[in-house]
């Protein structure tokens, strides 16, 4: 293993500021002075990078294997996000939103039409771009890092990103829709943000103008990244406060919610703030302690990757207090930063308030709702976004650690303070590294769900079954993977139509002539058919594939 240069653990840019050295200008066009040794020119910064690199390329790597096995399975919304996309590519349809709700926009489906065109209806078709999103994630990521912070730390963030448990693969690679885009999103609205509060822009016009485009488009995906987006607008509007640019940035911003604008003229228009209540479940009255609980100690353990599939043990709980408390700490020494900057300094210092503001407030919206309380473990994947600030939570670990290990620790509580963030610095990264063994050992488990599918296909096609009606998870995946040479319309638990996403699919089986029914064996609408065949003197078929049965009628 290459040896760490020494010193690489010291704030170098802190170092070099309080020389006066390597400010950068703030809301000026002053050029460099000549001879001036650029930041990327570092040697530092070029092991760091290279690092980087290779802890990215394996993260990846390691995605595109869990895809090609199947691991995580498809599910009814990302076959649903695929129809979309499908339709997109046909030109038959441009949906604004991905769920009925009206709280998903569509986003994904449009940078999924393309594959889906030249692929067919395929799971790599809705997961490339996500692992595209995941790619230009790692690369935001690790240059905003490394202006918020040091060069090391970002490689080490990045090596922490590549890792992956089974909550934070479902939510990066999965084209179900908003996760996976949305994430790459925020690093790259924080990093413009920063870019051009630290006057680095050649063309800062241009760059007010895409700001704002991005933030319209993420308030139309998922409105769960509001925090961070008011967080890099204050944080821009602090930096700059002529009128011009707030009428640039919000020139693009109106370009960016033009779906929202169409759905508001076209559509039935329903206020923001309800959607997120309808989206979390917080109709559903919970008490603060279950809420708590939920959030504690397994929302965050799962959103951060620290925990196994669906669960976290005791062992693994501890970190949601920890990673609490170490987000308070986080944000009194970024306040104490921000105040105590040199002027080149107060972009970077406000950046990293952007990412923990963004990730407190998301928290404190989560714990305000009823899942926190009722389902932690799906729910968990409203907090993805806030990954992206876990390397603002662990910094307070690295800087005791750096002190410690850098011979700087000059006093006792100093060197208890390093050894205590050297030891929890060292558990999350096992953490990490245990919970992506985990999911790696669980893949051929998980991916069997997806041979049950095509055994399900198989047998429809063998018995001639093109219309059929099913549950909704069950009636989106088939349609999705026959590419609509299956259509299917959703049956609820009394065997009433109801739920389609696509009303067009159920005039379709409504219309043929002898549909066949399609349902979970031992499921509650299974029971249900059961007894209406006890009832009735129609004879029907049954065949069973993939844990389905298949019924069609005997005509």
């Amino acid at each position: 293993m290459t040896a760490v240069p020494g010193g690489a653990l010291r704030d170098d840019y802190e170092g070099r500021a309080g020389r006066g050295e390597g400010r950068v200008p703030v809301l000026t066009g002053r050029p460099e002075p000549r001879g001036h040794r650029r930041p990327s020119d570092s040697p530092v910064r070029q092991a760091a990078a290279g690092w980087a690199i290779a802890f990215g390329v394996l993260g990846l790597g390691y995605r595109l294997l869990l895809v090609r096995g199947e691991v995580p399975p498809g599910d009814g919304a990302e076959a649903a996000a695929g129809l979309a996309a499908l339709r997109i590519a046909q030109g038959q349809e441009l949906p604004l939103f991905l769920d009925s709700a009206r709280f998903m926009g569509s986003l994904q489906a449009f940078l999924a039409a393309p594959f889906v065109r030249v692929l067919g209806t395929d799971w790599w078709s809705v997961r490339l771009p996500a692992l595209i999103c995941f790619a230009g994630f790692l690369l935001a990521a690790y240059m905003l890092l490394r202006r918020l912070y040091t060069p090391w730390f970002a490689a080490l963030s990045v090596g922490l990103f590549a890792l992956g448990s089974d909550r934070v693969i479902r939510d990066e690679v999965t084209g179900a829709g908003a996760y996976p885009e949305m994430l790459f999103a925020v690093a790259l609205l924080t990093l413009l943000t920063v870019r051009l509060a630290g006057a680095e822009l050649k063309h800062p016009g241009l760059g007010l103008f895409g700001w704002g485009i991005l933030a319209g488009l993420m308030i139309w995906t998922h409105l769960w990244v509001l925090p961070f987006v008011g967080a890099a607008a204050v944080m821009l509007l602090l930096s700059f406060r002529r009128a011009l640019v707030w009428l640039i940035v919000a020139t693009g911003t109106l370009v960016g919610v033009v779906p929202l604008i169409a759905y508001a003229v076209l559509g039935s228009p329903r206020n923001p703030l309800q959607l997120i209540v309808l989206a979390s479940g917080n109709l559903i009255q919970m008490p603060l302690a279950d809420r708590a609980t939920g959030t504690l100690f397994t929302a965050i353990p799962l959103s951060t990757g620290l925990c196994a599939p669906g669960e976290c043990v005791a062992w693994q709980a501890w970190w949601g207090p920890a990673y609490l408390a170490l987000l308070l700490i986080a944000l009194i020494s970024a306040i104490r930063g921000l105040g105590n900057a040199p002027v080149g300094a107060v972009p970077r210092q406000a950046g990293r308030l952007v990412l923990i503001i963004g990730a407190a407030v998301t928290l404190g919206g989560f714990l305000a709702t009823g899942d926190s309380a009722l389902t932690p473990e799906i729910s968990a994947k409203n907090l993805h976004y806030t990954l992206i600030a876990l390397p603002a939570v662990l910094w307070p670990l690295w800087r005791a650690a750096a002190r410690l290990w850098g011979r700087r620790a000059r006093t006792a509580f100093a060197a208890f303070t390093g050894l205590t963030g050297s030891v929890v610095l060292a558990a999350v990264l096992a953490l990490a590294v245990a919970a992506t063994a985990t999911l790696i050992l669980n893949a051929p488990g998980l991916s069997a769900s997806a041979d049950d599918d095509r055994e399900l296909v198989a047998a429809l096609d063998a018995t001639g079954a093109t219309r059929i009606y099913s549950d909704r998870d069950t009636c989106d995946r088939v349609i999705f993977i026959t590419g609509e040479r299956v259509i299917c319309a959703v049956i609820d638990a009394r065997l009433n139509q109801r739920g389609d996403r696509f009303p067009a699919y159920s005039a379709v089986v409504r219309a043929a002539p002898n549909p066949a029914y399609v349902l979970l064996a031992g499921s509650d609408t299974d029971t249900t058919f059961a007894a209406f065949l006890d009832r009735t003197t129609r004879i029907f078929d049954i065949t069973p594939a993939g844990g389905y049965l298949i019924y069609q009628e005997d005509l």
